[in-house]
């Protein structure tokens, strides 16, 4: 058995543990492009005790932590594993820069008299981005993203949302937004960039040109965004017996973590 030593930032103390290859096999079955689904449903295995907050809950960057810690236990490499051909873990890693407050929404702007808030990026919320993609015509990839970011993240001060909302309710809000006059969304977007920087935490998250979210490296690298997949924390036997064997070249790549927007 493969013993992890325990995760703390200043939110959570994760102690993970090493996959059952039932529950590796499971994963490994799992659709690559679900990724934000995976990623739940690898920490809810993986975790043994988390102050007994749910992984979908945590933010995207806490639950990116704790893949990268996995990966860091498990890698042929050691701790600082291989991030595509030139880069590493420790350059996207940006440990000394932790959650700020409580996690509750930060000002963020004001815009035709309202006043708007930004909250974190949770999992449940990327989840939920994840699902909808495909539902607004004519929005895809980063856009998509962007927006569904946007309405989850954006709040203004008279609102309560609930942290566990539906995809109806979310595709509403997209929708909402994706009505604005040009020059108000443009000005919202700006207020949600500016908003977002406020919010960095352990690592610099940014949603990829083809979807999803990448992870830039630390300020001031010149390194390309990456991915750190979930199928990187299955051995190879376990992708094979999932359905996901491995293979040479970008496609093996693909599937692990690469260095590609």
């Amino acid at each position: 058995m493969i013993y992890i030593p325990p995760l703390r930032t200043k939110r959570l103390t994760v102690q993970l543990k090493e996959l059952s290859i039932m529950d590796s096999i499971a994963l490994a079955g799992m659709p690559i492009a679900h990724e934000q689904s995976n990623i739940t449903q690898f920490l809810r295995r993986a975790t043994d005790s988390a102050n007994g907050i749910d992984p979908a809950l945590w933010t995207v960057q806490e639950r990116l932590l704790a893949v990268c810690h996995y990966i860091a236990a498990v890698a042929d490499d050691g701790p600082d594993f291989s991030v595509g051909a030139a880069a590493h873990y420790s350059d996207y890693l940006d440990g000394e820069v932790d959650i700020t407050g409580d996690g509750k929404p930060l000002p963020a702007g004001e815009l035709s008299g309202d006043n708007w808030s930004i909250r974190h990026l949770t999992g449940w919320s990327a989840e939920v981005i994840e699902r909808l993609e495909g539902e607004i015509p004519g929005l895809s990839a980063r856009a998509h993203w962007l927006l569904g970011a946007m309405a989850a993240q954006l709040v203004r001060d008279s609102e309560e949302i609930n942290d566990e909302f539906t995809d109806e309710w979310l595709l509403e809000r997209m929708r909402i937004m994706a009505a604005f006059p040009e020059s108000d969304f443009i000005a919202l977007s700006a207020i949600f960039m500016e908003g977002k920087a406020t919010l960095h935490h352990l690592m610099r998250i940014e949603f990829g040109d083809d979807g999803g979210i990448v992870v830039l490296p630390k300020e001031g690298g010149l390194l390309p965004p990456a991915r750190f997949r979930l199928y990187s924390c299955l051995s190879t036997f376990a992708r094979g017996m999932g359905g996901k064997p491995d293979e040479s070249g970008d496609q093996r790549q693909s599937i692990l973590f690469d260095t590609a927007a």
